[in-house]
């Protein structure tokens, strides 16, 4: 099982609030590597707190199910589509 990401760039979109990624904000909320395409140009070396695969085996395996913690990023994701209002 993988986290399923249909890579609309909301969440990198959404950045302003996130200390660990204050050195990647242009300025605007919006991280630098985010390309035109809504996919990241340095997807392959990412902050960690980028991968929610990474993130969850390193900081919530002891804490979510990863079914649960698939279902909150979802959930976040759904929330920055609908305050940005984007369909899901």
């Amino acid at each position: 099982m993988k986290f399923q990401c249909d890579c609309c760039g909301i969440c990198c979109k959404n950045i302003k609030h996130i200390p660990q990624l204050s050195t990647f904000d242009r300025g605007d909320g919006v991280c630098l590597h985010l390309k035109s395409d809504n996919l990241c140009a340095i997807y392959a070396t990412r902050p960690e707190i980028c991968n929610v695969e990474a993130m969850y085996k390193k900081h919530f395996a002891t804490i979510y199910t990863k079914e649960t913690f698939y279902e909150l990023n979802n959930k976040a994701c759904a929330a920055l589509k609908s305050k940005s209002n984007l369909s899901n």
